[in-house]
C-alpha cells in the first residue's frame, strides 16, 4: 500500500476544489463583518489587583488597593459571555525604589481576552510605599503543646536544620529574636518522636528565605527515669 505524502495531498486537493477555498474566504469575512458590525456594549468589573515584581531587598510596607473597577467595552457577543475570570490586573513594581511613589494604573496593566478593550481604570493610580529589608539567621524553637501526655519526660528537642534565613525590615528584627514552629502534640509511648512542622512568622512583613520545615526530633527519658 502506498503512503500518502499530506502536502502533496492538500496542495492537489486545493487545485481541484477552489470552491472550498472561495467559500472558507467568504465565511471569514462574513464572520468579521459580524463581529465588526455588532453594537458595542460597556460593563463594569470590580477585580482584583495585583502587586507583583517587588525588587530585592525591598517591601510594601504601605497598604495599596487591591481591588480595582475597570470599565470594558467590546461587541454584545463576546461581552455577554464574559467571565470576572478572565480579567487580571496587575502593578509591575520591577522598576520600584525606596521610599514613597504613586504608579499609574492604564490598559497595559488589565489582561482582557481578544476583541475587549480597556476604556477606564478607577483608580487610575496607586500608591506604593517601599522599605528596605535586611537577611538574618534567625533559630528555630520547637513548640510543644502544654497538653502533650508525657510533655515531663521530653529530654532533648533537636531541630533540623536548627536555624533559618529570615528577610524582614530591620525594626523587626528587635522583635525576631527567635523563630517558633507550629504547635506539636507528640503523643506517643515510644521513646523519640519525630515529624517535619513549619515555621512560623508574626512580623507582617518577615518571610523565610527558603524552604520553611523543619524536622523536629523530640527524645523522651524511659518512664522509670521520669521523676
Amino acid at each position: 500500500m502506498n503512503r500518502v505524502d499530506p502536502v502533496r495531498f492538500l496542495r492537489s486537493a486545493a487545485t481541484r476544489n477552489p470552491g472550498l477555498k472561495l467559500l472558507a474566504l467568504a465565511l471569514a469575512v462574513a464572520a468579521w463583518w459580524f463581529v465588526a458590525g455588532e453594537s458595542k456594549v460597556l460593563v463594569g468589573f470590580t477585580v482584583p489587583l495585583e502587586i507583583r515584581d517587588v525588587p530585592k531587598g525591598l517591601t510594601v510596607t504601605n497598604k495599596p488597593e487591591r481591588q480595582v473597577e475597570v470599565r470594558l467595552t467590546g461587541p454584545s457577543s463576546l461581552i455577554s459571555g464574559l467571565r470576572p475570570s478572565e480579567i487580571s490586573a496587575s502593578v509591575d513594581l520591577s522598576g520600584g525604589r525606596a521610599g514613597r511613589q504613586y504608579v499609574t494604573l492604564d490598559d497595559r496593566a488589565v489582561k482582557t481576552p481578544p476583541g475587549i478593550k480597556v476604556q477606564r481604570i478607577f483608580p487610575s493610580s496607586i500608591e506604593v510605599v517601599l522599605d528596605r529589608t535586611e537577611r538574618r539567621t534567625v533559630p528555630v524553637v520547637a513548640r510543644i503543646a502544654k497538653g502533650t501526655a508525657g510533655r515531663r519526660r521530653i529530654a532533648r528537642v533537636e531541630v533540623d536544620p536548627p536555624a533559618v534565613e529570615v528577610e524582614a525590615l530591620p525594626e523587626e528584627f528587635t522583635r525576631i529574636p527567635s523563630v517558633s514552629t507550629r504547635e506539636i502534640v507528640a503523643d506517643t509511648d515510644d521513646d523519640v518522636y519525630t515529624t517535619t512542622t513549619r515555621v512560623e512568622l508574626r512580623e507582617p512583613h518577615a518571610k523565610i528565605i527558603g524552604d520553611p520545615n523543619v524536622r523536629v526530633k523530640i527524645r523522651f527519658r524511659k518512664k522509670e527515669d521520669s521523676p
